[in-house]
């Protein structure tokens, strides 16, 4: 039992600055947010110092690996009694995300959490927020960072929905961060120290993919901290004198010497990251930010943080610091090529499962009984006129315009091509969607307004958006909106809260096994689509790495665009190739080694209820485009004559799309199951 006799720690009332409304320094409180994995790390960081504890229950959040880390519900109870007799706030995690088969057990842990009146609980699932509004549960709701706000629409939604705070996007600066607060009237909670994730929040696939143990759900294998050389992407070549290691190994966030640049910003709360950390790390850490915030409130005018207090961290940290995006798009500075600090690899590369001729003859998936027959329609993506005429010519019920454009392959869409594509699908009676970018910041979303302009004007069938903002933006037009695989979703009641805002079709998660596609599909109340084949993104990077390794500088500091003569890729220590697939804001987005392909098993997909199966063919050259369109046409178009029956592909077909295709084939998620994961132990026992 914990010692419930210790003395209460004394701290003012926690107040925010209004939005808009100059406030002084002396009348503003900030919070100082500390993990808790244990019991004695709740102790020793209310007793360092900190506002707030965020902690987590056995089930459902994103710290996984450890049975021995999170909190009993009994243990839940006596931290909230614990933490309030000495004025301390607790937060509970609820932010992974949850499939349709887990959330039965959702709402009675969520009344649970109510009951003993935690102070708010961190959500990222749709399904979540759903639950917590349909219910009507009095149970305050924060935004994780895995929901990627980055910008006010985004924020403004999330307040609509009920949603108190939001912790920021972690690829923003801090003027974002002051700008998203201030417009959208809400509670903004920013990482200011810890470890740091490469990708963009919630946009990482890698693991789930590969390992079948997903960084939406706490198990993330890490693939960010493997060995990697960068290479040219057709050929494996390794690339003049380019560094080689540890390339997307961040270091650790530190902000301790930016407390006022922080408050500047409206930042409510501080948030130290560290729920598998103990006490002997987090203590002084806490201690050291706590010190620093009074001193500063105390006397801003005078104040510097004070360099033997640096020191102290300093000497102590786990990787080397950086202030990542607060400031200024980040350069190479950000990584340790090195790898010498890393405390722990989990994985050191993964060859992907290729399909091979000996799979044509074997189903791996359920059988699906008793499901009603779906006319299935055939959508294709691409980013050229000339991959929208082949697609159309081979046989797509849709075509979606690709949004983000490859510098190397000259693509871009101006008024004209988007009025040509519309004009070619709709004169074969077949429909045409616009595809907007997976990120929207302030400028893309004005962007995506010109491109809403064009598409209501040309009677497009529809607009594909990525998150909440574009979504926003496109509810502003008379469109219909179709919602992509970057909501991540995976259950129904996620689906349920896109539908409430006008959403007329959703994309399972690019996690979704089969079995969640099944379930999903069958519980959904608006049309399901899938991908069935294609090049998929394993990351998406705000960082652009030909920019910083070729150039030595950042895609937003006098670029001279590599990108646009060699399509690099990084090469792991299995030797499996990832293409860096770089678009025009610099992104970057790291491929698979393997395209997705489910053309052998199409029967048993047809079976499941999706309406819509999708080809990302996006990155496809135009012989490849033509190809497999017609390859899934002429066996959706057999499957649907008698989905009952099971048609072997001719090993002449399938050898010909195998030559074809730029790399090996594979089922990614869906053989995996990231709801119902191997052990971690288990899977670096096969990975390193």
């Amino acid at each position: 039992m914990p010692d419930m006799t210790k003395g209460k720690k004394k701290v003012g009332s926690f107040q925010t600055r209004e939005r808009g409304i100059h406030m002084k320094l002396s009348e503003i409180k900030v919070e100082l947010l500390a993990p808790a994995g244990k019991w004695e790390v709740l102790v020793a960081v209310i007793d360092a110092g900190a506002d707030a504890v965020y902690l987590a229950g056995k089930r459902f959040n994103m710290r996984m690996h450890r049975s021995d880390f999170n909190f009993t519900d009994e243990q839940l109870a006596l931290a909230v009694k614990w933490a309030h007799e000495r004025e301390v706030k607790i937060y509970v995690t609820v932010n992974n995300l949850i499939s349709d088969a887990e959330m039965n057990g959702l709402y009675d842990y969520l009344k649970y959490l109510q009951d003993i009146k935690v102070d708010a609980i961190i959500v990222h699932d749709l399904g979540v927020i759903n639950l917590v509004n349909e219910m009507k549960l009095d149970i305050p709701m924060h935004a994780s960072t895995m929901m990627n706000v980055h910008s006010v629409e985004m924020a403004t939604g999330l307040k609509n929905f009920g949603v108190s705070r939001i912790i920021t996007s972690r690829d923003i600066t801090l003027a974002q961060v002051k700008e998203i607060g201030e417009k959208a009237g809400i509670e903004t909670e920013y990482f200011v120290h810890g470890d740091m994730c490469v990708s963009q929040s919630g946009q990482c696939h890698s693991s789930g993919v590969i390992f079948g143990k997903s960084a939406n759900r706490g198990e993330c294998m890490k693939p960010c901290r493997w060995k990697y050389s960068i290479v040219e992407s057709n050929s494996g070549e390794e690339i003049g004198d380019l560094p080689n290691g540890y390339l997307l190994a961040m270091k650790d966030m530190c902000m301790f010497q930016h407390i006022p640049e922080l408050i500047q910003a409206g930042v409510s709360s501080f948030k130290i990251e560290g729920r598998m950390r103990h006490q002997d790390f987090l203590t002084p850490v806490i201690a050291l930010y706590r010190k620093a915030i009074d001193d500063y409130l105390r006397s801003p005018f005078t104040y510097w943080h004070k360099i033997e207090d640096f020191e102290k961290m300093y000497k102590e940290r786990v990787r080397d610091f950086t202030t990542a995006m607060a400031f200024s798009h980040a350069t190479s500075n950000v990584f340790d090529y090195s790898g010498s600090k890393e405390p722990l690899f989990l994985s050191r590369g993964a060859v992907e499962k290729s399909l091979t001729t000996h799979d044509l003859n074997e189903n791996p998936f359920e059988t699906v009984h008793d499901t009603p027959k779906t006319n299935t329609s055939l959508a294709v993506k691409v980013s050229t006129i000339n991959a929208v005429r082949k697609s159309l010519n081979a046989g797509a019920d849709y075509v979606y315009l690709g949004a983000e454009i490859s510098p190397l392959r000259g693509e871009g869409w101006t008024e004209e091509l988007l009025q040509d594509a519309v004009k070619m699908t709709h004169d074969l009676g077949k429909k045409i969607v616009f595809g907007t970018p997976r990120i929207c910041t302030s400028r893309e979303l004005s962007e995506i307004e010109w491109l809403f302009d064009i598409a209501t004007s040309t009677c497009v069938d529809g607009v594909l958006v990525h998150n909440l903002g574009a979504l926003q933006c496109a509810k502003q037009f008379d469109l219909d909106i179709f919602a992509d695989f970057s909501f991540n979703i995976l259950n129904a009641g996620a689906i349920k809260m896109l539908e409430k805002l006008g959403v007329k079709r959703v994309t399972s998660s690019l996690e979704s096994s089969f079995s969640d596609l099944v379930k999903l599909a069958s519980r959904s109340t608006i049309p399901v689509e899938c991908v069935v084949h294609g090049a998929l993104p394993g990351m998406l990077l705000e960082h652009c790495l030909p920019a910083m390794l070729v150039t030595k500088t950042n895609a937003k500091s006098g670029c001279r665009l590599p990108c646009r003569y060699i399509n690099y890729a990084l090469k792991d220590e299995k030797g499996e190739i990832r293409t860096i697939e770089v678009d025009q804001y610099c992104r970057n987005h790291i491929m698979f080694s393997t395209d997705l392909c489910v053309l052998p098993y199409l029967n048993t997909f047809v079976k499941t209820g999706v309406e819509v199966f999708r080809i990302e063919a996006q990155y496809y050259d135009d012989a490849v485009v033509e190809t497999v369109v017609r390859r899934y046409r002429n066996r959706l178009d057999q499957c649907m004559d008698n989905p009952d029956l099971f048609y072997p592909i001719p090993e002449s077909e399938w050898e010909e799309l195998v030559e074809k295709s730029p790399r090996s084939l594979s089922l990614c998620a869906y053989a995996q199951d990231v709801t119902q994961s191997r052990s971690t132990l288990e899977v670096m026992k096969t990975s390193i």
